[in-house]
């Protein structure tokens, strides 16, 4: 997602992040769409104005026409957007929710909101706070710089709903050691060495055990054969995902391991994996 000179490119500060979690619909109470229009109803909070890109077959398509200002191909802040509309808030945010809720169940509805809805954003002044494209769920992204309470009332937001979080953009802890760099994010380990490079999925932990006194944790994985068949076929076409993960990693003494550690207790309690985290002697 690029926005036009419009706008000013001040990069990401958070992500908004779900869990694909079994047996749950988008438009589930934990669903992907329930809790984006969760945390987009806090950002309008903070926000001045709504941009919406919207494909002509949305089914409100005509109603938003009428009721919003659509923006000149002048303005437009989305790169290629064909039909941009803007909605003033708090006056217009009633229609806004209108357009991105989701009845349950209902199809049709799911179609314009993951696919109709080309892009969306709420601004604040000339800055952005949250840019989306719907259909692009790895696209959640804050804007949180002069808005600090905006994430301290997301996190609140989301601390009983299970498989969703606020996490920083760019991972929560990297370290390099013996020439192997490591990125914990959200959902994976990443790991490389010189050319190579491979991610692990974090549903595929059971435990993570520190041993600070060697510098190591040591990381139990399900085998492949305990998932689901959806999940193998994803990680067989992922290629990396389904590489056999490391059973145990080097991490820096002192502070900086406990860190490591203290990142991977974070991800569980913020997102609800099932792994188990334990200090060892041993």
């Amino acid at each position: 997602m690029e926005f036009t000179e419009k706008l000013d490119a001040t990069e990401p500060t958070h992500r908004l992040v779900s869990r694909s979690l079994s047996g749950v619909k988008d438009w589930d109470n934990l669903g992907g769409v329930t809790v984006e229009n969760r945390a987009i109803s806090v950002l309008m909070d903070y926000g001045t104005v709504v941009h919406l890109g919207l494909d002509p077959n949305h089914a409100q398509f005509e109603t938003v026409q009428r009721e919003l200002v659509q923006v000149p191909d002048s303005n437009c802040i989305f790169v290629g957007s064909d039909y941009e509309f803007r909605a003033s808030l708090p006056e217009d945010q009633a229609l806004v929710e209108l357009v991105l809720e989701i009845p349950g169940g209902d199809t049709d509805a799911w179609m314009d909101r993951l696919f109709y809805l080309v892009e969306f954003a709420v601004l604040a002044d000339q800055s952005w706070l949250y840019r989306s494209v719907p259909h692009e769920t790895h696209i959640r992204e804050i804007n949180a710089r002069g808005h600090e309470r905006v994430i301290e009332k997301l996190n609140e937001t989301f601390a009983q709903v299970r498989g969703s979080a606020v996490v920083p953009f760019g991972g929560l802890v990297s370290w390099t050691t013996d020439g192997t760099a490591y990125d914990l994010k959200w959902n994976s380990l990443y790991c490389s060495y010189r050319k190579e490079s491979a991610s692990y999925d974090l549903e595929r932990l059971r435990q993570v055990t520190a041993l600070f006194s060697e510098n190591l944790l040591r990381l139990d994985w399900k085998p492949m054969s305990e998932e689901s068949l959806l999940r193998r076929t994803v990680w067989r076409v992922l290629g990396s995902e389904s590489a056999t993960p490391p059973a145990q990693v080097e991490i820096p003494p002192g502070e900086d391991g406990a860190k490591i550690l203290d990142a991977f207790h974070r991800l569980r309690e913020k997102l609800g994996y099932e792994y188990d985290v334990e200090t060892s002697s041993d």
